[in-house]
């Protein structure tokens, strides 16, 4: 009996080693090669399925500020804005074109985005809201014609011509008009001279937009973001030749439509469209750069940032990170990621501020870098993003936007400011100037919880507000008494929340198991020592008790002996 105390003891020596080489070797090795294996890229795998359409569809919700003193700020006024929103719109996200390279370590493919309105989850506002919001388009046009005056009218020129000539009565009528005042004569002044030139345009205001009374638009969600505002309808002459120059333009957010006219809406290009052609790593050679892009519309560098004076690639435009929707495995270590957004034209760095979970599953807390749209200038080193493509405007002296802002002109093609929602971390310069910002860090500030095994995200915002300079242009009467003003127009939260089924996949698949293990583990390291401990007490109490127990044996025997003998 005292012998199996010490095998028992043993056994549990051995159970308690075990557990400590399940735990710390078999364990992790096997859960590490399974999440490589869920993880990696692969045609045919469940993985690969969720990647080519995501399981559920994007929040993607809109902020509009709503002017409520329009007349006022026309007649120079401090601007006063109401937020108005979420109006919510599930955004779909489907990859077509999808090729592998031949060692199948990278994948190629656009991606059509669809934006659905979700009027359940914006009630009670509605996609039909009357809203006043700033005439973006007709803002944006006129700082361009102001900044780039001469250029715009010489384009447009041979135009006004070409219309003319077309035109039988006009054509009978400039020939009379070309021997007393040329019109050739007239053009040239406006090439020439800047304030001419646009008083030439501000004459033809009123038929390329509708006889505007305000630089503010009285509008509706559904017709500012995605059906689109009109302008430049059944205009003629010196009209039409300018609307010819804007088409030309090919901005983003302005469209032709069929009958000649343009519409601009802020996120119509994006609606049933794709945003280029990605090229990214599978993760099958390297877990670690798992879903990192390798090219964009085959390039590895953009053309939309200041390059080095010695003409080499700036840190600005190099494109690498993912696209957001999934990073590598094993986050555990990382303490900063990169996104590449093609909507701003650049990527972006995010680090881990700590812990947090969502539904219960553990997650690492990821935010923006502080130097993503705040200070800019050689002194941060990162003067590359100070493109100066918005003169006249309130800068810094080197030309550069003051703390919280950055210029995406050249990704826009047009005057757009990017900050972070109501401004926040914005300098004084621009926050001052306007009534009705909120700044606050827990709805504003750029985040994502990703799960640290798999790099999948649980929770995230990606939260931007697109601005405008509002600004006196020369000869345009009706900004005649605007002050300066960067003038929030729209933010967006495009964001991701695992619903329930994704939960319950990510609880089911890796916490439960991870759970399991670790049971497993302690059980077996639990039991192991406390018959190691144990049963050696076990075996030597019992000696004990027998070496007791076998001189009363001994003397109870001798006793009886003499007994038995003097009876004989």
């Amino acid at each position: 009996m005292v012998q199996w105390t010490l095998i028992w003891a043993g056994i549990g020596a051995l159970m308690a080693a075990s557990g400590v080489l399940l735990g710390l070797v078999v364990f992790p090795r096997a859960v590490h090669e399974k999440i490589i294996e869920n993880t990696e890229l692969r045609q045919g795998t469940e993985q690969f399925k969720r990647f080519e359409a995501l399981p559920q569809p994007l929040d993607f919700k809109v902020y509009i500020f709503n002017v409520t003193n329009p007349y006022e700020v026309m007649q120079g006024r401090r601007p006063k804005v109401v937020e108005v929103g979420p109006y919510v719109y599930f955004q779909y996200r489907q990859k077509d074109n999808i090729r592998f390279s031949r060692d199948r370590s990278k994948v190629h493919f656009t991606q059509q985005q669809i934006y659905v309105f979700d009027a359940e989850s914006s009630y009670p506002l509605t996609d039909n809201d009357e809203l006043t919001v700033l005439n973006m388009h007709m803002n944006s046009i006129l700082q361009i014609i102001d900044n780039q005056a001469k250029e715009t009218i010489t384009n447009f020129r041979s135009d006004v011509n070409n219309t003319l000539e077309k035109i039988p009565v006009v054509r009978v009528i400039k020939r009379i008009i070309e021997r007393t005042t040329p019109i050739q004569s007239i053009l040239q002044i406006a090439e020439d001279e800047t304030y001419d030139s646009l008083r030439l345009i501000n004459v033809e205001l009123n038929r390329i937009f509708g006889r505007p009374d305000t630089m503010f638009l009285r509008t509706t969600p559904k017709q500012f973001l995605f059906d689109g505002v009109p302008f430049c309808v059944n205009v003629i002459g010196i009209a039409k030749a300018i609307c010819k120059e804007i088409e030309k333009r090919n901005t983003k957010t302005i469209r032709t439509m069929p009958d000649g006219s343009l519409r601009f809406s802020f996120f119509s290009h994006k609606n049933m469209t794709d945003d280029g052609t990605f090229t990214i790593n599978t993760g099958i050679k390297d877990p670690a750069r798992t879903q990192m892009i390798e090219q964009w519309n085959g390039r590895t560098t953009l053309d939309v940032w200041n390059n080095r004076s010695s003409g080499l690639t700036s840190v600005c435009n190099k494109i690498h990170g993912t696209d957001g929707s999934g990073y590598p495995p094993f986050r555990a270590n990382v303490e900063r990621m990169t996104i590449f957004s093609t909507d701003i034209c650049r990527t972006v760095d995010i680090k881990m501020t700590g812990t947090s979970s969502y539904e219960g599953i553990p997650a690492l807390r990821y935010e923006i870098d502080n130097n993503f749209v705040h200070d800019v200038g050689l002194e941060y080193g990162n003067e590359c993003y100070c493109v100066n493509k918005i003169p006249k405007s309130i800068v810094k002296g080197n030309g550069c936007l003051y703390r919280g802002a950055l210029d995406l002109s050249n990704c826009f093609d047009a005057p757009v400011v990017l900050t972070l929602p109501h401004m926040l971390g914005a300098a004084e310069e621009y926050t001052a100037l306007i009534d009705g910002l909120a700044p606050d860090p827990d709805r504003h500030q750029i985040f994502v919880d990703v799960e640290p095994y798999t790099g999948t995200p649980l929770n995230g915002g990606k939260r931007v507000q697109f601005n405008m300079f509002l600004r006196r242009i020369d000869a345009i009467k009706l900004t005649d008494r605007l002050q300066p003003t960067l003038f929030p127009v729209i933010w967006i939260d495009e964001g991701i929340a695992l619903n329930e089924d994704m939960v319950k996949l990510i609880d089911d698949s890796l916490m439960k198991v991870l759970s399991l293990l670790d049971i497993v583990q302690w059980v077996l390291i639990g039991v192991g020592l406390a018959l190691a401990a144990l049963m050696p007490i076990v075996y030597f109490v019992k000696r004990r008790c027998q070496k007791s127990v076998s001189p009363a044996v001994t003397a109870t025997t001798s006793a009886a002996s003499l007994s038995t003998a003097g009876n004989k």
